[in-house]
């Protein structure tokens, strides 16, 4: 009897712990990578769940730059990359 309760409560707390590791893979599994452009006017990425929150997070950004996704290799190349303020 007593092992059973104690059994039972086991069984509730790794569920716990497991719905909990579901609920907080989405947050890490959709963070992504973005570029933005520094006053410096280089290149620089960020990395974050949405391009709201790259803009956000992007530090030194220049006043006129947003962010791009970067999807592919190629895209990835852009970072260090010098842009012209003109």
């Amino acid at each position: 009897m007593i092992m059973t309760y104690y059994r039972r409560n086991i069984l509730m707390l790794l569920g716990a712990i497991l719905a909990l590791g579901i609920v907080a893979l989405p947050a890490v599994s959709f963070a992504e990578t973005y570029a933005y452009v520094h006053t410096s006017g280089e290149v620089r990425s960020v990395v974050a769940n949405d391009p709201m929150t790259a803009i956000a997070t992007a530090l030194g950004r220049a006043v006129h730059s947003g962010v791009i996704l970067l999807n592919s290799q190629a895209d990835t190349d852009l970072i260090g990359d010098n842009v012209s303020g003109s």
